[in-house]
């Protein structure tokens, strides 16, 4: 498996050693409510304005906003790692949905996710991209923004113009950096780690398709 450098990724094997070391980090997300934390909370984590603890309930309507450290959950069957000083909002199928989410817009930061099957649409600032049940990482930034297509397929398309449609494919990381002013370019995989996504899919019972 490859590797990418980052200062905020912690290995799966560094993660279930820590959680052993303490003995009640490791949580099993609240499934019977949509979702919850997959991990004791470190620093301030803000779930729809209110500051969060391991046990607080997250759902397909939920905003969360992390300050000095990351945090990993689970909504259905999909599963999150949204970096430090980060903040995204989901949005479900119907207001009478908890599990089952339609979009995510990722505001600020970072966000690492692995999603069930379902057609969903990820937006960031600069970027658009439609998914059915894939791997992605994005990161938003003040000119531009970064998407690492992990594994699976999804269309990208810059926010800003017209642009033709980006139709990705991949088995093992393809990334782009979409500007502001609406230029996709190829980039390398930058800040997150294969091990990431192999304890993000663990979460909710599936493995990586690269294993």
């Amino acid at each position: 498996m490859s590797h990418s450098t980052c200062q905020y990724c912690l290995s799966r094997r560094q993660f279930l050693q820590t959680g052993l070391a303490l003995g009640t980090s490791l949580l099993l997300p609240n499934l019977s409510h949509a979702g919850g934390f997959a991990q004791s909370l470190q620093g301030e984590t803000w779930v729809n304005g209110r500051i969060a603890h391991d046990k607080t309930r997250i759902n397909a309507n939920s905003f969360i906003k992390t300050t000095t450290h990351s945090a990993s959950f689970v909504i259905g069957d999909n599963a999150f790692t949204l970096r430090p000083n980060s903040q995204v909002r989901f949005t479900p199928v119907s207001q009478q949905s908890r599990s089952v989410i339609t979009s995510l817009r990722l505001l600020t930061g970072g966000l690492l996710s692995v999603f069930g099957k379902g057609s969903k649409q990820l937006f960031t600032p600069a970027a658009t991209i439609g998914i059915r049940g894939t791997g992605v990482y994005m990161e938003s930034n003040a000119d531009s923004s970064y998407v690492c297509l992990c594994y699976g397929k999804v269309d990208l398309t810059a926010n800003v113009k017209a642009a033709p449609t980006n139709l990705l494919e991949a088995t093992h990381h393809q990334a782009k950096r979409i500007q502001n002013t609406g230029s996709v370019g190829d980039e390398a995989m930058l800040n997150h780690t294969d091990d990431e996504l192999v304890y993000l899919e663990s979460l909710v019972g599936r493995k990586v398709p690269f294993a």
